[in-house]
């Protein structure tokens, strides 16, 4: 059955495509072909973010970029609200840091919460910071506030310390030169003292 025979002539182009479409080979492996992130070809990926019902898509990633995200997209619905899926989404646009602070200190309500980000050797641009906020307020639970959104810039670099240490002992040896000894004069000196005495006593006669 041709076209004309299906479609009257003001028929658009995509009702034209659908008709095409109609008549092309359904079989089991193609369909589920189509349904897995990586192996349903290109230029369809992005209806099948769409029909996973993804939050957010960019013609600049890379194929491997864009596979990865719809592959991650269920365990992403399946976690939205929490403070995982926050930190998730945040990473996934860019930031090389993401810290979520859940009731932070001096809070004045236990559903409140901050945020810290941080991006590496790059500007940290408004439109970044734009969408670092829609981002929070798309993947946070309904019930909770965002405190405050605190950013930062950090720099990588390579620190190189090196250390040399020298220890040793010097040693001179020098050739043997013979000298006469000579022994020292002593002086001996000896003394001896005596002393006797004899007592004698005399009685008279009884």
């Amino acid at each position: 059955m041709s076209e004309a025979h299906l479609l009257p002539p003001n028929a658009t182009p995509l009702e034209r495509a659908m008709a095409k479409a109609a008549h092309l080979p359904h079989r089991p492996e193609i369909i589920r072909r189509l349904w897995n992130p990586y192996t349903c070809p290109l230029p369809l990926l992005p209806w099948l973010a769409w029909a996973w019902s993804m939050d957010e898509w960019d013609p600049a990633w890379t194929e491997s970029q864009q596979r990865a995200m719809v592959a991650d997209a269920r365990r992403l619905h399946r976690k939205k609200g929490t403070a995982w899926a926050v930190r998730n989404a945040l990473l996934r646009s860019g930031l090389e840091s993401v810290r979520v602070i859940e009731h932070p200190a001096g809070a004045g309500h236990w559903a409140e919460f901050d945020v810290d980000v941080a991006v590496v050797d790059r500007p940290l641009t408004q439109s970044a910071m734009d969408r670092a906020a829609a981002l929070i307020e798309e993947n946070k639970a309904q019930r909770c506030v965002m405190r405050t959104l605190r950013t930062s810039l950090q720099s990588r670099g390579a620190l190189h310390i090196g250390i040399q240490l020298l220890a040793g002992d010097t040693t001179t040896v020098y050739p043997l030169q013979p000298q006469d000894i000579q022994p020292p004069a002593v002086t001996t000196a000896w003394a001896f003292a005596a002393h006797d005495a004899i007592t004698t006593t005399v009685y008279p006669m009884p």
